[in-house]
C-alpha cells in the first residue's frame, strides 16, 4: 500500500510526457465581450518590418484577428488568431502562414488565459512550440502593446498605433 501511494505521488510531481499539453489554472471570465477593447486596426514597426493587426469585434464566443508582417514589398507572414471563451475561461489559438499561405507548423499554437485586466490580457503556452507567454494591453485609445516570450525564450515588445 505504501508503494502504491509513493507511485501516485511521483506521478503527480513529475511530467512524464504522456501529454503535449500543460495544465494551468485560468482565471474565470464572464464573457468574450471583456476583450472588446482589442477591436480595431493597428500597425507598428518590428525592426525593419511593419506589423498590422485587424481585430474583429467579439461574436459567437470568439474574437479573431488577421495579422500581416511585411518588409518593403514582401509579405513575410500572415497569421490567424482566435480567442475563444471555453467554459469560464479563454483559449487563444494562432497559426502562422508563409507568403504562399503554407502553414509554418503542422498544428496551431495553443495558449491558455493566465491573467485578465480591464484592458489587458495574458496567455501562457500549453502546447509544444507555442509561445511561452503572449500579452496584449491597450495603453490608451491609440496605443496597443504586444509582449511575447517565444518558445525559445526570446523577449519581443511591439507597440502598435490605431489606424
Amino acid at each position: 500500500m505504501k508503494l502504491f501511494f509513493s507511485i501516485i505521488i511521483l506521478f503527480s510531481l513529475f511530467d512524464f510526457g504522456f501529454s503535449n499539453e500543460i495544465e494551468i489554472k485560468s482565471p474565470k471570465v464572464s464573457s468574450i465581450e471583456q476583450l472588446n477593447w482589442m477591436t480595431g486596426n493597428w500597425q507598428g514597426p518590428v525592426g525593419e518590418s511593419l506589423l498590422e493587426e485587424s481585430w474583429l469585434p467579439p461574436k459567437a464566443k470568439t474574437i479573431t484577428a488577421v495579422v500581416r508582417l511585411t518588409k518593403g514589398t514582401t509579405t513575410e507572414f500572415v497569421e490567424l488568431i482566435k480567442i475563444e471563451k471555453i467554459k469560464q475561461s479563454l483559449e487563444l489559438r494562432l497559426n502562422l502562414f508563409d507568403s504562399s499561405l503554407k502553414p509554418r507548423s503542422e498544428k496551431p499554437q495553443v495558449l491558455k488565459l493566465s491573467r485578465i485586466g480591464n484592458k489587458s490580457v495574458t496567455f501562457v503556452g500549453v502546447t509544444e512550440e507555442s509561445h511561452r507567454k503572449l500579452s496584449y494591453e491597450l495603453i490608451n485609445e491609440n496605443l496597443f502593446t504586444i509582449r511575447i516570450i517565444t518558445a525559445k525564450g526570446e523577449k519581443i515588445a511591439i507597440d502598435l498605433k490605431r489606424l
